[in-house]
């Protein structure tokens, strides 16, 4: 049984990342649950998010190696040609996240939207619509935290690259 703090007593801070996610996965637990109330365009929207995420992933670690493995390299026009490319390809990212972000708004308000939409119950209508939009505001949430994971580590692999560069002046 875990521990719980008393009732008024201040909740402790997590002393490491792992703590702080199970302690928000008590609280947050619908977030295993949203795939079924979301829309065919949500569900596709998620399916191209993960595969943007596991590209951005891979393009990351490809890119460390390589700035890595060109550090030996001692011809300085292959090696600025080489930068250069990972530089645009870099750019041609940041895009494709920035895409995926205006399609996420599209998704988001097609999803807001259908919140209003409700079987015929016998439960008050009002109560039903925030249910959806808690739903809603979940799934948004959770897209919010994933397009900044997404947003920091192009950030910080376009840096690297740049910071590469700046050291061979044209």
């Amino acid at each position: 049984m875990a521990w719980k703090p008393a009732l008024g007593e201040p909740f402790p801070l997590p002393r490491c990342l792992m703590t702080l996610m199970i302690v928000l996965c008590q609280y947050f637990l619908e977030w295993r649950d949203m795939w079924t109330p979301l829309s065919p365009f949500a569900r596709i929207f998620l399916i191209l998010l993960v595969l943007l995420g596991i590209y951005e992933f891979y393009f990351a670690s490809f890119v460390l190696l390589r700035l890595r493995s060109l550090r030996t390299e001692s011809v300085e026009d292959a090696l600025r040609k080489a930068l250069t490319t990972l530089d645009h390809r870099s750019s041609n990212l940041g895009q494709f996240v920035l895409t995926m972000f205006f399609l996420f708004g599209f998704v988001f308000f097609v999803q807001m939207q259908n919140a209003f939409w409700t079987p015929e119950s016998n439960r008050p209508v009002s109560l039903m619509v925030l249910e959806n939009f808690r739903t809603v505001f979940h799934f948004a949430t959770l897209m919010f935290f994933s397009f900044l994971v997404l947003q920091c580590v192009q950030w910080f692999v376009s840096a690297r690259i740049r910071a590469a560069l700046r050291r061979f002046p044209a």
